[in-house]
């Protein structure tokens, strides 16, 4: 077979070989069904040739330091499983032999598709029709996912193992369980807030970036976490220095500008020298062309690989920027379904990277009257982007602002949805964004007295 065009990415062959390396099931069905054409370079065939070798041989996939034995006197494919080791870890197998099949399926089709146009072109229609009709099985009774029956017993004793060492490995990191804003941790009761996705919808002006500043501000300096940002809108300088100012809770024009004064900013440092967690920034350039949720996914697998630890957190500013990973050109039309699509991959990866994801989304309200009215709060059904977008959100948190609210430096908040917590009444809280807060307990206090 002649090398496809489409040949399988590095990025996932590094997780597909990892998974090969640690469950036998994942070996064996690779060793069927990857051929050299699929793979990019020399390296990976080399690699996959031992591995193929081994399966073969010992009925059981070797592990990461028997192939490194077997491979160390080729230099090029030691350090090709030096890249696997560290870009591959907390690989989901079924998730990867997924997209194995998913590839395996549309190479199938290519090359049925050409051999069908080949037999048109020479007028033999019956033998085109039985080859289609030889794919049509093939595609329904095509799978790599395991039997739909499961055997209890036969599984007993490798579950235990892996639900042991999926324990093990989520016992080492910290629960992340407040929003850092009183009303809203209530509700939460200490939840661990991994593998949720919660988005902070708001018209423009109201406060979505600050509200999710505060929070990746609050979870590295109070709580010692890792938390990475994506900055989607807006300069690199302008975020980095407005979470600079937060972490002191300072005007971030005084810290642009440099007009603090010495004794100010000495003291300022020794607090940031104090953190515990880590803030980390990744902008995108100004009006960036299709930025994706791989390019999430892939950040993340950067920031991993850079300083070998997984973020806790991570936030994205501002979701309605981002594309699905499908790759496909939306049409106006299908606008609101590519913004589903959208919050179907972040929550998918929020699962699989045990983080917590937390996005803006700007929310377009024509009726500015309506707005006004403190009565009245948003929903998702008073937007006519955001309808549907609910549904894979673990939480869907409404921020609420008339223009004496504005003036007052307060606004509501409204749980829209909640999977794991009863939503309650919208409250009121203070903000002071002239110090780079978007939370003000102390006011937000003194609000819940007078009221």
């Amino acid at each position: 077979m002649a090398k496809e065009d489409n040949v399988l990415t590095e990025d996932f062959l590094f997780e597909l070989y990892y998974a090969c390396f640690a469950h036998d099931y994942v070996c064996n069905l690779v060793c069927e069904h990857m051929q050299k054409s699929y793979l990019p370079d020399k390296a990976f065939q080399a690699l996959h040739e031992c591995l193929h070798r081994y399966f073969v041989e010992h009925k059981s996939a070797p592990t990461l330091n028997i192939i490194s034995q077997i491979v160390s006197i080729n230099r090029e494919v030691s350090a090709l499983l030096e890249d696997i080791k560290d870009c591959a870890e907390g690989v989901e197998p079924d998730v990867v032999l997924e997209q194995f099949e998913n590839y395996l399926r549309q190479v199938k089709f290519q090359k049925t598709y050409k051999e069908i146009g080949e037999l048109y072109a020479k007028q033999d229609r019956d033998k085109a029709m039985k080859l289609l009709q030889s794919f049509a099985e093939w595609q329904n009774n095509f799978t790599l996912r395991p039997n739909s029956f499961i055997d209890v017993a036969e599984t007993f004793e490798s579950r235990f193992k892996r639900n042991r060492e999926k324990h093990n490995q989520e016992a080492k990191l910290k629960p992340i369980t407040r929003f850092y804003i009183d009303g809203l941790d209530e509700m939460n009761s200490g939840r661990d807030l991994r593998t949720q996705l919660t988005c902070f919808l708001a018209p423009t002006g109201v406060g979505k970036s600050h509200a999710a500043r505060w929070i990746g501000k609050c979870a590295s300096q109070i709580d010692g976490l890792n938390v990475l940002h994506f900055q989607l809108e807006g300069s690199e300088d302008e975020v980095v220095d407005a979470y600079s100012a937060s972490l002191v809770s300072c005007n971030s024009y005084r810290y642009s500008t440099g007009t603090l004064k010495d004794r100010e900013i000495e003291r300022m440092i020794q607090e940031v020298k104090a953190m515990s967690g880590t803030l980390k920034v990744k902008s995108f350039p100004k009006f960036a062309n299709q930025v994706s949720t791989i390019d999430i996914k892939n950040g993340i697998t950067e920031y991993r690989k850079l300083y070998g630890v997984s973020p806790d957190v991570v936030i994205i500013d501002s979701m309605d920027l981002l594309t699905d990973s499908s790759g496909r050109k939306w049409s106006e039309n299908g606008e609101r379904h590519k913004r589903v699509a959208v919050a179907n991959d972040l929550k998918d990866l929020a699962g699989d990277e045990n983080v917590w994801m937390v996005v803006t989304y700007q929310a377009t309200i024509e009726n500015k009257d309506w707005l006004n009215d403190e009565q009245n709060v948003l929903t998702e059904y008073n937007c006519a982007e955001a309808k549907g977008l609910s549904r894979p959100m673990t939480h869907l948190i409404t921020l609420n602002q008339s223009t004496n609210e504005m003036r007052e430096n307060t606004m509501r908040l409204n749980v829209a949805k909640s999977r794991f917590f009863k939503k309650g009444d919208p409250f009121k809280i203070a903000t002071d964004y002239e110090n780079e807060r978007f939370y003000d307990r102390e006011r937000t206090l003194n609000i819940t007295k007078v009221a």
